[in-house]
């Protein structure tokens, strides 16, 4: 593959800069420049062609000749200019040396014309005045050609440019969100495993049940954290079994209320959604007996998912790194979706996360 390729940069260069300026070739797109300066120079001389006394022969020179001489003149000067200076060299300088590059291309053109119809044509010879009408209007024909295409470059290279910052944009928080992902599941674990070692050493009926539920629940951790999507229904269960692990560790120190939420069963979320919330309320507020913690989940119209949590902060405040939330609100801005709301009381917690709606096959 590598041989393919030329080894001299300039020449990469120029090739990179072929392909990524296709529409400056565009034999349509010249072709219909052509015609419209042909037209426009013919409207200047349409009175003269209509009394007669322009002959044919320059009638035709003046349009459909002058006006490709005009054009592919132009052309060749911007692709002079952008080859010889980047796309992001914006300075008066630049253009400055773009226009007066292609003012003296034009003169040249048309000092050459003049002379040669002059010489063999009688016909073709006028006042100085009229000649230099002629080489200001030529002049001025070739800077909108020019103008034009360099028009199109810019605007393709803006095009560009924005779809490359997309691009970025969404590859870097791909990144986040594997890197949230990766943090996710060995606290999980580790939190789990504690639990399970002072549970053994009290209930050995009840460790081998809590085992049983943690193979079940990591499985899901380990497969449904691949997916983009997973239906209500699903989290809702496999949050049911994750709360069975916390309430095995807290007992009624903490509870779980689910309502309405399963009537929007079908509706999507990012996967491990509300066990991040639910572990997240655990890890900030005091749990026990004598101060319970009520963890609520709902969906009052169908469109937002609101997790609650009554407010009982702990003594010692744990630092707190966000990484929860932003992994919740990280994956909803992956898809496209609106940002999770935290609404933050005194007394309660409330995260209302989309409800994204199945697309029907």
């Amino acid at each position: 593959m590598s041989r393919l390729l030329p080894e001299n940069p300039k020449v990469t260069y120029h090739l990179i800069y072929l392909l990524r300026m296709r529409f400056i070739h565009d034999i349509r797109i010249r072709a219909g420049g052509i015609l419209v300066i042909a037209l426009l120079r013919f409207g200047l001389m349409a009175m003269e062609v209509w009394q007669g006394n322009v002959p044919v022969l320059l009638v035709v020179d003046n349009t459909l000749v002058a006006a490709l001489l005009i054009w592919e003149s132009s052309r060749a000067v911007v692709l002079y200019t952008h080859r010889r200076y980047p796309l992001s060299d914006l300075s008066g300088r630049r253009f400055g040396r773009e226009a007066l590059l292609l003012l003296l291309v034009i003169g040249l053109i048309y000092g050459v014309r003049m002379a040669v119809f002059s010489y063999f044509f009688t016909y073709a010879q006028g006042p100085l005045l009229l000649h230099l009408f002629g080489l200001f209007y030529t002049c001025l024909y070739g800077l909108l050609a020019a103008g034009f295409y360099e028009l199109l470059i810019y605007m393709d290279a803006w095009q560009k440019a924005n779809q490359e910052a997309e691009q970025l944009k969404k590859a870097n928080l791909i990144s986040q969100l594997d890197s949230l992902k990766n943090q996710v599941k060995p606290h999980f674990l580790f939190n789990s495993l504690n639990t399970l070692t002072a549970l053994v050493e009290k209930d050995t009926e009840q460790a081998v049940k809590f085992i049983a539920e943690l193979s079940k629940v990591y499985r899901y951790l380990l497969q449904s954290n691949e997916k983009e999507l997973i239906s209500l229904a699903n989290e809702l269960q496999f949050t049911q079994a994750y709360f069975f692990l916390l309430q095995t560790r807290f007992g009624p120190g903490i509870s779980l209320t689910v309502s309405q939420a399963d009537t929007y069963a079908d509706c999507l979320i990012p996967p491990l959604t509300l066990q991040m919330l639910v572990e997240n309320a655990v890890k900030h507020n005091q749990v026990s007996i004598s101060k319970p913690l009520h963890v609520s989940i709902d969906s009052p119209d169908g469109r937002w998912l609101w997790v609650t949590n009554n407010v009982q902060q702990k003594r010692v405040s744990v630092p707190t790194t966000g990484t929860g939330l932003a992994n919740i609100a990280t994956k909803y801005k992956l898809l496209n979706q609106p940002n999770v709301e935290v609404l933050a009381e005194p007394t309660r917690f409330t995260v209302k996360v989309p409800l994204i709606q199945p697309v029907a096959e």
